[in-house]
């Protein structure tokens, strides 16, 4: 066949809006991955669809649902995919470029991760560490992710996963904040991390367990557990800090514990990784030494 008689592909932005499509079944989750809008994804399927010509989902208001063809087209796009990132492992071998991309919640990644990472590459020079920091749901299938560092495991069903540790809270402030009286009586730091809030206690919570008086509501409230120790740190209020996150402040004495008890957190944190990444050079090692510097609790 001569180039010229070649049938054109779909353009590859089509192709991965179509692929996270059916992966998320639903179309503004799409473009949440993708960083577009619900409709410029509609438009790219819709544009895939007309040069296939066949139709790809059934649309509803609660999402969409592939149809037969559909099915049977996503199953070719996941295996060009996959084909893909094997080339690239491939040819960053041969290039003697060893990478190994770790996505990571930013709390984890600023906190626990990053204050350790300089053990691992004085270990491995010759390997380059990519750190992502992110809320979002990892997509092995269309980032260059290797590994992820995740708030429990629902969100990754078919991947291999590790647990790390579960962390858990208790009271911190300034050594200033702390010389000033009655702790009780100062504004509280709060953390909100919107529906993983459920997981993680609360003053509420904490308050309740010490058989104290409930909280009043004031303070200062964060979406970001980095931020809240940060004013912390900064004598802006109390915090209920992970221990596993604010060991740099604790040793430091930037920061002091005030009170028992200390609550765990209701998930653990967990190394979650496709089969595939194993393949890597030093991939295997990477994990051994992150489980290695993973604090060892009572219910591992």
């Amino acid at each position: 066949m001569s180039p010229t008689s070649r049938p054109r592909l779909p353009k590859l932005n089509a192709i991965l809006a179509f692929e996270t499509a059916a992966r998320t079944g639903s179309l503004a989750k799409a473009a949440d991955h993708l960083a577009l809008t619900a409709a410029a994804v509609s438009q790219q399927i819709r544009q895939l669809e007309q040069q296939l010509g066949i139709v790809l989902f059934i649309r509803a208001k609660s999402g969409v649902t592939l149809t037969e063809q559909g099915a049977d087209y996503l199953a070719y796009v996941q295996q060009a995919f996959e084909t893909l990132r094997v080339a690239q492992q491939h040819v960053d071998r041969q290039r003697g470029k060893e990478t190994l991309t770790v996505f990571a919640l930013p709390a984890l990644a600023s906190k626990w991760l990053n204050p350790a990472i300089g053990d691992w590459l004085a270990r491995h020079p010759q390997v380059d560490i990519r750190l992502h920091a992110t809320h979002a749901e990892v997509d092995f299938a269309a980032s260059a992710a290797d590994f992820a560092l995740c708030f429990g495991d629902q969100d990754y069903p078919l991947l291999e996963k590790v647990r790390l540790f579960q962390d858990c809270v208790q009271p911190v402030c300034s050594p200033q904040l702390q010389a000033g009286g009655d702790w009780t009586q100062r504004p509280l730091i709060h953390v909100d991390w919107g529906k993983e809030s459920q997981f993680l206690p609360g003053w509420h919570d904490w308050f309740s367990a010490a058989g104290l008086p409930p909280p009043q509501r004031r303070g200062l409230t964060y979406n970001l557990t980095s931020l809240a120790i940060d004013a912390a740190v900064e004598g802006h209020g109390i915090l209920l800090g992970q221990q596993r996150l604010i060991q740099r402040e604790l040793a430091r004495g930037t920061l002091v514990p005030l009170a028992e008890p200390a609550l765990p957190l209701s998930k653990p944190y967990y190394l979650v990784y496709p089969q595939r990444t194993l393949d890597k050079p030093k991939a295997a090692e990477f994990l051994r030494w992150l489980q290695s510097i993973a604090p060892v609790d009572s219910d591992r």
